[in-house]
Formats: C-alpha cells, structure tokens, sequence
C-alpha cells in the first residue's frame, strides 16, 4: 500500500457517499423522464445502459444509440435534457430517501477537523448531486465538485476537478494534488486514466476483490484509520 501526503479527495456520491434504493429511482425515473420528453424517445430507458460507474451524460448518449439517435444529436440537446433531469427529480425528490453509508460521517467530520478540503467526483447531474447530499445533511462538507453534467467522459472530470477546487478554495490546484474515492472499477480506471491516485470502497454493487487494482481497497468508509494513514494524517 501506497501513501499520499497533501492530497485532496474527490468522492464518488452513490454508493460511497451514500445508501442507493429510493434516491437512485428516482434518478432513474429521471433519466427516462428526459429520454421520453427531451429525445421523444417513449420505450428508451437507463436501464439499457449498465450504468453504475458511467457519469450521466454518457448513459444517455448509450442509451439514446440504442434507438437510433446519433452522438451529435444526443449532445445537442444535453443541456436541455440534464435540466429535465434536474427538474424531475427535485419534484419527486420527497419520495425518496437519502442516507449516508457507514462510516460517511465520521470520516468526514475527521477530514474536515484536519483542514483537508473535500471535493465530489461523481456521474450525477450536478443539481441532483448537489440535493442529494443536502437532504442526507452532508452537502456542507464539500467545497467543490466535477459532476456528470460537466462532461461526456469521466476522466474529463479530473481537470473540471482541478479547475472548481482552486476556485473554491482561491490557490492554484493541480491535478496531482487531487486522488479519488469510489465505489466502482469505473472509478478506478478514471483515476488510472487520469494519472491520480484512488481509494476504492467495496461497500455498494462491487465488493472489494473486485476493487483490487485501486491503490488503497477497503470493506466501507468505516475503515477511517486505513484512510488516514494512507493520506499520512496522525
């Protein structure tokens, strides 16, 4: 095992930071609410795509391939379709439920106590995102994200990641200050592709000899003395 000194994370939000169930249905619904009324696409659905890892923007565009809209189309409409997204799910929002997975809280409240700034790294329309974490009473421990509304790549992200961290926090951040926290191999090829670190949590739809190739791999977040030894953080 690897460790990294003065590094900030970038957290993946459904299935790291957060429990999946009620909130990612209505995620999903709001995927189809977009491909059904922005597209004109009444039989597409997220569920054609296999979506966990993918950022958003990138299931729609597999999705809308599959019943014949090109890339150009797709991208066309983006942003008309991520505001669909956005609206849908803060309509129906209140159907859901928002809940942090074991050991979110406590590690981040530690991170934060330590003056480590905390960043997102997730596929999520940035909206959704953004209300997510705010009803599972977690948004005010993050500073900046990149989100799956910004780009059509996830490791496009990383740069995005890079760019609204030294906004948020007024210094130059660069790139290889910033390593990774995700719950999927997606989440690891990203960081590989974009030449940063990743701690991978095996607590949501991979389990952790899935995980083996991130540079740290753990059960859940609730593994905090792992992390912090890791970041090289009495």
């Amino acid at each position: 095992m690897s460790s990294l000194k003065s590094k900030i994370p970038l957290f993946d939000i459904d299935w790291t930071l957060l429990k999946g169930g009620a909130s990612n249905n209505i995620h999903h619904g709001a995927f189809d609410f977009a491909l059904h009324t922005v597209y004109n696409q009444p039989t597409a659905s997220e569920s054609e795509a296999m979506a966990q890892g993918k950022i958003d923007t990138q299931i729609l565009i597999e999705v809308l391939k599959l019943h014949g809209v090109s890339e150009e189309e797709a991208k066309s409409k983006m942003p008309e379709a991520t505001k669909a997204m956005k609206d849908y799910f803060y309509t129906h929002a209140d159907e859901g439920t928002f809940e942090p997975m074991p050991g979110v809280v406590d590690l981040l409240t530690d991170l934060k106590e330590k003056g480590i700034p905390l960043g997102l790294l997730t596929g999520n329309v940035a909206e959704i995102g953004w209300e997510k974490l705010r009803r599972a009473g977690i948004k005010d421990y993050f500073s900046f994200g990149a989100f799956g509304s910004m780009a059509f790549k996830r490791v496009d992200l990383i740069k995005i990641a890079a760019e609204e961290a030294s906004k948020a926090l007024d210094r130059q951040i660069t790139i290889d200050e910033l390593f990774i926290v995700g719950d999927s191999p997606l989440d690891i090829a990203c960081a590989r592709d974009g030449g940063i670190p990743v701690i991978a949590v095996g607590a949501g739809h991979f389990k952790s000899h899935e995980l083996v190739h991130a540079d740290l791999t753990l059960e859940s977040l609730e593994e905090k003395d792992k992390i912090l030894k890791f970041l090289n953080i009495d």
